[in-house]
């Protein structure tokens, strides 16, 4: 069996006010052709399929000509399961009719034995992102350490009992887990935000045990987790800030070899020095890299060889420029998109000043302008405490109709 995990698309996103769009539409027509090519029994992807609660109808439509396109293939069984930023309404809406075709869809969580899925060769655990609500109920007079604590301690439970469902309908085959959280030890890029307020619900990679191949999602950047393969991030296929400018993007293949069983990948060999992880059997665990639609780059440039530095800048690229200067100047940001001229495009521009010219609000955080209106707003939710989703929605959906009226 060979399988293709993927996750955190996050259709609809924009990078300052540039619609990512193009880029996702030229993933999916990739990640077609590569289900095709490569053979592919099942496809896994590990929530933030939409990057608002309320995407806007051309990311759905985009969505849905995928799951089209993936139902004409007739060869691929699909399961999606919901992210922190997706609506597990919306992903839900059509799950029934998408069950006709292959396509298995969790929004929210289920419980374990519905989560538990057949794909033939292997057994899934689909666990979708777990919003504290789905966990726990909060008490009086809980502190900070406590709501840690507890989440955390739910999260492992629900593996644990998750586990339990699909190795009682495996019968020995290869059980995978799904998840969308932080793992601690893994690396983070700017363009996540914290799932649970204060990251409660981070965990240690060690509640995967008895997996044998963990497929996760949230985090951006392509990476396993602890020195284990088969416990890893997929990451987004296409850079969704400046942060990951530098990172190879990829979908990860597992293929299971017929007739045998992996041993749980979350264990060390007993031949080991306890360092290196044990090498999973489940075969050529591997990444293929996505290939790179548009070219993101951050370049540091001295303000008196500004127009020099910016030559080595590719052409066509999208940019941050920071400038290293002896003192603040009020009119760099023209300066620096005259440099460039027509050869790329700057979307942020930056200052390196010495110490003592760094205004003290600039250790304070990013300014106002460098965040989006949703930034604004999840911050204001995390600052008062308050996790609703259909808030969120509720904004998103004004701010993408104030959006619609300003392009008009």
């Amino acid at each position: 069996m060979r399988i293709l995990h993927t996750a955190d698309w996050h259709l609809g996103a924009r990078l300052v006010e540039r619609d990512r769009l193009p880029e996702h539409a030229v993933f999916l027509d990739w990640l077609i052709d590569t289900l095709r090519s490569e053979r592919i029994d099942a496809l896994l992807v590990s929530g933030d399929i939409f990057d608002a609660a309320s995407p806007p109808q051309d990311a759905v439509a985009l969505y849905f000509d995928f799951i089209k396109r993936l139902a004409d293939l007739k060869t691929v069984r699909t399961v999606i399961t919901g992210g922190n930023h997706d609506s597990a309404t919306h992903l839900n809406a059509p799950r029934a009719l998408l069950r006709r075709f292959d396509v298995h869809v969790l929004g929210h969580a289920a419980s374990c034995a519905e989560a538990a899925l057949d794909l033939g060769g292997a057994v899934v655990g689909a666990v979708p992102f777990l919003r504290e609500r789905d966990l726990r109920r909060s008490a009086a007079a809980e502190t900070a350490t406590d709501a840690q604590t507890l989440v955390r301690s739910a999260i492992r439970s629900h593996y644990s009992a998750q586990l339990e469902a699909c190795r009682a309908i495996a019968h020995a085959r290869p059980v995978i887990a799904m998840g969308h959280l932080t793992v601690l030890g893994a690396a983070a890029s700017d363009s996540e935000r914290d799932i649970h307020i204060g990251n409660l619900g981070a965990i240690s990679a060690d509640v995967f045990a008895g997996f044998d191949y963990t497929a996760l999602g949230h985090l951006h950047r392509p990476q396993n987790v602890a020195g284990f393969d088969a416990i890893r991030y997929s990451g987004s296929p296409i850079p969704l800030s400046f942060s990951e400018a530098g990172d190879a993007k990829s979908v990860v293949l597992i293929e299971i070899p017929n007739g045998r069983t992996a041993e749980p990948a979350t264990t060390r060999s007993s031949k080991s020095n306890g360092d290196s992880p044990q090498r999973s059997s489940l075969c050529g665990v591997r990444l293929l890299p996505v290939p790179t639609t548009r070219l993101l780059i951050r370049a540091t440039a001295n303000r008196a060889m500004l127009a020099a530095d910016l030559g080595a800048v590719p052409t066509g690229c999208w940019a941050e420029i920071t400038v290293k200067l002896d003192a603040p100047e009020p009119d760099l940001d023209r300066h620096v998109r005259e440099a460039a001229g027509s050869r790329f495009e700057v979307l942020k521009v930056l200052v390196d000043l010495p110490a003592a010219q760094e205004p003290a609000w600039r250790h304070a955080g990013p300014a106002l302008n460098e965040l989006q209106p949703r930034d604004v707003f999840r911050e204001l939710l995390k600052e008062r405490q308050i996790e609703d989703a259909e808030l969120v929605a509720t904004f998103d959906q004004l701010l993408r109709a104030r959006e619609t009226k300003t392009h008009m």
